[in-house]
């Protein structure tokens, strides 16, 4: 028999979110009038055996409320629900804090599981969790009630097992704890817009996790770390938002990012990032292969003198370094056969050219174990290490010698999920990573993350010096024509990577279709090269070509770039647009389509760019479906077409058109006027030869006087630089502007009768 109690605690409330609790102890969540979350019980796994709230075995004793301030976040108030811990006749205070922000539309539950040590003999799952605070009920709470769900979770940043469906109890939301991420909450009636909310970690990302059990939300301790010492807490977020998915995730990364004190200057100064690289990772064609008859000394010499393109640096992967056990790494130094001279020489004949280089997972049998501390792990040939002593610094000093200014940490979930002291260990994770960043601050070295689950995405907010994330799988499984892997298609996870402030990185890429000899099987082929440089360029992220040394188009290359080799961005990434999300849930996980859009604003005037492929199904998108207001629109292969683009004029995706073997992409400008008699009309168009066509780092300013329109560019000394504008009297025009010969600045200027550059 229950007891209906009515009388509920008001935590407090933000806009249209608020807490309730009542006085068993139980809490709900509700956005405006609908209830979105209902809890199920608190719970902890301690001496083998569970302690809940639901058969009183850890009984509520008392609710309590405080008012604080946090220095990032600012003040909150809560609600303290407070538990008696009763274990052969020792009492512990357990307290599960229900915390409302007054700044910002979030509630934060936050687990003290007590002053003494809690341990167990018999560990549960890595899949599942031991504390039990906050949990919540997936179920759909009336028949009105039509949410969806998506989630992050597996290898890439999230991308290897992300799904999505309804939410209802019989959804398979979180299916392996250890693989799992932040959970995003919609209206399927809205389209993915307007009200989302957002559930993940909140503090302790390597060592706490969401699990699953029947239908209820669960998130906690990782059942298989065997202590939680004195005095640990732990923390969860539900955030909420009403600008739809993506502005809303956005928002929730803004709060995550204030909270870990997160600084994005390393990505924004990142030259890996900035400018164009050479890749030879798997899907390279210099991954594991050399030209024939000479060695990779020689190989990366004629690719920096053969290949006609700015390289800023060159990335040497897994091939370079001693391996043992296991295939982990047991000396970061290179094996004389790769580089005979080593690689401070190589640096130097390569013009000092700075190295990106990949590192694996430690072997059992590392030499560094015997000078340094390291977590061992026999069974599973793996070592760790432990960041109590100078190896991190050590190496990177080491390292610095020889070029390297980006450090790729690769294999970081098999060193969590296959190596037993992280995952039985609560503090090791985190003592990890933190020492690995801690080291790359004092070294000014970058980090790249890779084969990252969303616990290191997470954790990454409190490394400022991880600068981007890969985000989808090796590029080889897209070429090798039996998986034929849609590695491009990363619309989901960039908006994970770039929300906590990491640039995704979409991998290696080929720049022609065939490259005979390359190291794949199933005759590897790339079928849309365009595409992979397009979505590569608009990730913000690196531009990285992999190709042979007479397989490199080098035109279709620098549509990412300017003549010196600065990559043209926007200031976020392609994303997924809001609807795409809806109907990914509302087919249960199947996806209609690659429909993404990103913005670029500049001097108040915001430029946005629509990329479809590999579409199943027709749409019709409007502005405010990509947060623009009304304008003009023309396709990537026609800028001499210019139309209105306006809820009376939206655009019309077909998927007829833009299938898995071509690419749409369409740019919309905003419809300005200058300040004449007439008032003309003009659209800055920008450059239709570059995938990015209006950038920062092309456009430095947009000035209007009372006559004209005053566009400022740069680029390299002397470079020629094709920028269009849509004219109200001229209608289309195209101007060749020449950047000065000394500091490579150009003036645009659009009057009522003339479009000039000087």
């Amino acid at each position: 028999m229950y007891l209906f109690i009515s009388f509920f605690l008001i935590v407090g409330c933000w806009c249209e979110v608020q807490v309730l609790v009542d006085r068993n102890g139980s809490y709900q969540i509700s956005i405006g009038d609908h209830l979105w979350l209902r809890s199920s019980r608190t719970a902890l796994y301690v001496d083998n055996k569970w302690y809940s709230s639901d058969d009183n075995s850890l009984p509520l004793t008392s609710i309590s409320f405080a008012q604080g301030s946090d220095s990032n976040l600012g003040s909150w108030n809560e609600t303290q629900l407070n538990y008696d811990l009763i274990r052969s006749g020792m009492h512990t205070k357990i307290v599960g804090h229900i915390r409302q922000w007054q700044m910002y539309p979030a509630i934060t539950f936050h687990l003290d599981a007590g002053d003494q040590i809690l341990s167990n003999s018999i560990p549960l799952s890595m899949d599942k969790v031991r504390t039990i605070f906050p949990s919540f009920h997936i179920e759909q709470i009336d028949e009105h009630d039509q949410r969806g769900y998506f989630t992050f979770a597996g290898e890439m940043s999230g991308d290897d097992e992300k799904h999505a469906g309804w939410w209802k109890s019989s959804s398979n939301v979180i299916n392996a704890g250890m693989n799992g991420g932040p959970t995003v909450l919609f209206n399927l009636t809205q389209q993915g817009e307007d009200d989302i909310v957002v559930l993940s970690p909140f503090s302790r990302f390597m060592a706490t996790s969401f699990s699953q059990t029947n239908d209820v939300l669960e998130y906690g301790v990782m059942g298989s770390m065997l202590t939680i010492p004195a005095n640990y807490n732990h923390s969860m977020i539900v955030f909420y938002s009403s600008k739809g998915i993506n502005e809303g995730f956005r928002e929730w990364g803004q709060m995550m990012q204030k909270a870990h004190n997160r600084t994005n200057e390393h990505r924004l100064n990142d030259l890996t990032i900035n400018y164009l690289g050479y890749y030879t990772d798997n899907g390279g064609y210099y991954y594991y292969n050399t030209e024939q008859g000479i060695n990779y000394e020689q190989t990366m010499i004629d690719i920096h003198q053969q290949i006609p393109l700015p390289f800023h640096y060159l990335q040497l992967d897994s091939w370079w370094y001693y391996k043992g056990i296991g295939g982990g790494v047991t000396q970061y130094t290179p094996m004389p056969n790769i580089f005979p001279d080593g690689l401070q020489v190589l640096h130097r004949r390569l013009e000092n050219i700075p190295f990106a280089a990949h590192n694996r997972y430690w072997a059992f049998d590392t030499v560094y174990k015997q000078n340094y501390s390291f977590a061992l792990d026999e069974q599973n040939g793996k070592a760790l290490p432990i960041g109590n002593d100078s190896f991190w610094i050590d190496l990177f000093t080491q390292t610095r010698d020889w070029g390297l200014i980006l450090y790729e940490q690769d294999w970081l979930d098999r060193q969590t999920y296959n190596f037993t002291p992280t995952f039985t260990d609560i503090h090791l994770g985190h003592q990890w990573l933190m020492s690995m960043g801690e080291a790359a601050e004092k070294i000014q070295m970058n980090i790249q993350y890779c084969m990252s689950l969303p616990r290191h995405i997470l954790t990454a907010l409190q490394v400022s010096r991880v600068t981007h994330a890969r985000v989808s799988t090796d590029y080889a499984f897209h070429l090798e024509q039996s998986r034929n892997a849609s590695q491009w298609a990363i619309g989901i996870s960039s908006m994970f990577a770039d929300a906590v402030g990491l640039a995704p990185f979409k991998d290696v890429l080929w720049s022609t279709e065939d490259q005979p000899a390359a190291p794949y099987k199933d005759s590897p082929r790339e079928i849309l090269p365009e595409r992979e440089i397009l979505i590569a360029t608009l990730s913000t992220g690196p531009v990285g070509p992999g190709d042979a040394i007479n397989y490199t188009n080098v035109q279709r290359i620098m549509k990412c770039c300017r003549q010196d080799g600065l990559i043209l961005k926007p200031d976020r990434p392609l994303t997924t647009i809001n609807t795409l999300i809806s109907d990914w849930a509302y087919y249960n996980g199947i996806s209609q389509g690659e429909l993404y859009s990103t913005r670029i604003t500049i001097n108040n005037q915001t430029f946005h760019t629509i990329f479809a492929s590999a579409m199943k199904k027709d749409y019709t998108i409007y502005p405010s479906m990509i947060g623009a207001q009304s304008g003009v629109i023309w396709s990537y292969n026609d800028s001499s077409i210019v139309l209105s683009f306006s809820d009376t004029n939206p655009l019309d995706v077909f998927a007829a058109q833009c299938h898995n073997l071509s690419i749409c992409l369409w740019y919309v400008s905003p419809l300005m006027q200058l300040g004449d008699s007439s008032r003309t009309h003009y659209a800055l168009l920008g450059e239709s030869n570059k995938w990015t066509a209006v950038s920062r780092q092309r456009i430095v300013d947009i000035t209007a006087t009372n006559t004209a329109a005053i566009v400022t560019l740069q680029g390299a000394p002397g470079e020629f630089v094709l920028m269009n504008v849509f004219h109200g009297v001229l209608l289309s025009v195209t101007v060749n502007c020449q950047m000065s010969a000394d500091v490579g600045k150009a003036r645009l200027m659009i009057t009522a009768m003339d479009v000039n550059c000087t």
